[in-house]
This record gives C-alpha cells, sequence and structure tokens, in this order.
C-alpha cells in the first residue's frame, strides 16, 4: 500500500523516550456500525453500504447476502481495506466499464484513511446509460456519501501503565482521567493501595505521567508494562 498516493505512511517507526528505544505505530480509522445512502441517477438507484469487516471471508459473505437480498439489482460493485497497515486492498466493478465502480469505491476508502473497512453499492438499473465518467463519479459520490454518515472510531497506539495510588489520590487520578485522552482497562479498589491500568497514546504518554506524578505529589507508583492499539472515539477536525 505504500506505493498509492494519499494513504498515510504505515512504516514502523521509532522514537526515543526513556532513553528507550521504543516501538511506534500508526493509528488507524474503521467504520463501527453498518451504515447505508441512497441517491437517484437517472431512474438508476445507487444503495451505498459501509461495514466493518476483518477479513476476506467476512467481506464475501456480506457481498453474497447483498446479492441475495438484491436479487433484481444489476450491479453489487464493491471495495475494501483490511490491516491496521493498510495490507488487504481490493476492488470488484461487478460487471460495470473496467475501472467505473470498484476503483471510485476504493478511492473513497483511501481519501478517509480508512481501514477494515467494506464498502458496497448495490445498482438498480433504471434503463439510461451514465456514460462511465459519470458513472465513475456517482460511485465514489454514493461510497463517500455512505463513509462520512457511519459512525467510526480509532485505534490508538498506547503505552500500557500501571498506577497504584493512595486512596486520598484516588479521587484527583480518577478526575485526571476523566479529563484526559486515556483508556482506563482495568481498576481495583480492594486492595492497600487502589490499582489502575491505563492506556494512554503514546504522543501524550509522558505529560499524562507527569500530570499523575503531580497530582500524587510524587506518592504514587507508575509502572508501564506494555503498548497496545485501544479504541478511542473518532473526532473530526470540525469537532476538535
Amino acid at each position: 500500500m505504500a506505493d498509492r498516493p494519499g494513504y498515510v505512511n504505515v512504516d514502523t517507526i521509532y522514537e526515543e523516550q526513556d532513553q528507550v528505544k521504543q516501538e511506534v505505530k500508526n493509528d488507524y480509522t474503521s467504520v463501527e456500525e453498518t451504515a447505508m445512502v441512497e441517491m437517484t441517477i437517472k431512474k438508476s438507484r445507487f444503495i451505498g453500504l459501509a461495514f466493518h469487516v476483518e477479513s476476506d471471508d467476512e467481506v464475501h459473505n456480506i457481498i453474497a447476502n447483498l446479492r441475495a437480498s438484491n436479487k433484481n439489482a444489476k450491479h453489487v460493485a464493491y471495495a475494501f481495506v483490511l490491516g491496521e497497515e493498510y495490507s488487504v486492498a481490493k476492488n470488484n466493478d461487478d460487471g460495470e466499464p473496467a475501472g467505473s465502480a470498484g476503483a471510485p469505491i476504493f478511492e473513497a476508502i483511501k481519501k478517509m484513511h480508512l481501514t477494515n473497512t467494506l464498502v458496497a453499492v448495490v445498482r438498480y438499473f433504471g434503463g439510461i446509460e451514465l456514460g462511465k465518467s459519470r458513472l465513475t463519479r456517482v460511485y465514489n459520490a454514493t461510497a463517500a456519501g455512505v463513509l462520512t454518515e457511519a459512525k467510526k472510531y480509532k485505534m490508538v497506539y498506547c503505552n500500557e501503565v500501571e498506577i497504584k495510588v493512595s486512596y486520598q489520590n484516588y479521587g484527583a487520578v480518577n478526575k485526571l482521567f476523566a479529563d484526559s485522552n486515556v483508556h482506563i482497562i482495568e481498576q481495583k479498589n480492594d486492595e492497600s493501595m487502589p490499582l489502575i491500568k491505563i492506556a494512554v497514546p503514546i504522543n501524550s504518554s509522558e505529560k499524562v505521567m507527569a500530570s499523575i506524578r503531580a497530582r500524587t505529589r510524587g506518592a504514587g507508583i507508575i509502572t508501564k508494562y506494555g503498548t497496545g492499539f485501544y479504541k478511542f472515539p473518532y473526532i473530526t477536525e470540525a469537532e476538535k
């Protein structure tokens, strides 16, 4: 995928942190729930559907079900991307002129930097030919429309951190988490010192750790024990 212009560079990079070489991976975004839009152009109905998918088999099952439930449709064109490194990308015109359906659907997925995402466009032919150029624009617009409507989430590469604090500082630390961009992995309050495990995005990890030390006046025990991807809400540029 690295040779496809417009995609995020997902090559593994490294950064110095705490004088230890730490592997850092790019975040990625995916569709969370099935979404649908529909438009009619020159009496042809174009139904765009977006799905979260994890494998080729899942894609093939969804497409087979769409064809079975839309037996009168002329075409079910689609495209999908899989993997945290965008390692699998395929598209299918399903009988439309070559490059007029699957490729523009794929371009819509690529433009939004999505993965583990399938977009299918079901076409009920209305009897009027659109021409390849217009057909390409319609498939792209339908795919872009459904992806804009679809609920999405972000997978963020994080440091996994274990924190032990006194009950005296527990409330202050929890308030910090509520105000910060962290994912709570686990909380245990039945010990002499409450234990909290959190996932902190790599790029804000040191800032959050410093805030915890400040809130606990250095009394907390903070241990980094791993890294991994964790699910965070998807926020558009307009919402930031």
